[in-house]
């Protein structure tokens, strides 16, 4: 586990309805964390689905939260979950801003990691409250860079993995997708008929798919 890897005690708990996945303690404090993922042909994803209302009452007594979630699927402009996040004291993260976390406890130490992400929490307690995400992830990239000199090579390093792991997600659903279309096709129209009330909306769901791209925000300093 990640935090494990950061020389964080973590706990991941069992009960599922009403808590968050893990709890992480750092030596002077502690948070606990939520992971979301969903499919790149998903649209509409409400805010409700990421969580933060509901991770900002799962602390229970920790002074911190965190969601961590795909970076390619957070809103890039203006959305309610970054007001809920900067209202409620959660810090929104991305996999690719913990998989830098975790690059840098590897060069400086899992202190400094610790550390590092202790400001991070800080830094979204301190931010007033907004919808704008430029705002959020300036703050949020700002604090992870001038930490320390070491981290920019680093950032450039996950900046581009970041944009290949967007590439492979995209060829993995696309070609899935694909494949799906073609046992369509290859089916009777009886077949076909049965499989249409189950499967719906490829090209819809293809075209969502291709509309995905770096959205930037690892380039917001």
């Amino acid at each position: 586990m990640t935090y494990t890897a950061l020389g964080l005690k973590s706990l991941v708990l069992k009960e599922r309805a009403g808590a968050a996945d893990v709890e992480a303690f750092a030596k002077d404090y502690s948070f606990v964390a939520d992971a979301k993922a969903f499919r790149l042909s998903r649209t509409a994803k409400n805010q409700k689905d990421f969580k933060v209302q509901a991770m900002h009452g799962w602390k229970r007594g920790k002074p911190y939260a965190m969601v961590v979630c795909p970076i390619y699927q957070l809103p890039t402009s203006s959305s309610q979950i970054y007001q809920q996040a900067t209202t409620q004291n959660v810090c929104i993260f991305t996999y690719s801003h913990l998989a830098l976390l975790l690059s840098y406890s590897e060069v400086e130490g899992q202190a400094k990691a610790q550390q590092l992400l202790k400001k991070i929490f800080d830094t979204i307690q301190a931010l007033n409250p907004s919808k704008n995400a430029s705002d959020y992830w300036l703050a949020i990239n700002k604090t992870m860079l001038t930490f320390s000199k070491k981290i920019q090579s680093l950032w450039d390093i996950e900046k581009g993995v970041a944009t290949e792991s967007i590439a492979v997600a995209k060829d993995e659903a696309l070609t899935f997708l694909a494949q799906e279309r073609e046992k369509i096709m290859r089916m009777s129209h009886k077949e076909a008929l049965k499989e249409l009330i189950k499967v719906h909306k490829i090209e819809s769901r293809i075209k969502t798919i291709n509309t995905i791209s770096d959205n930037g925000l690892f380039t917001l300093k």
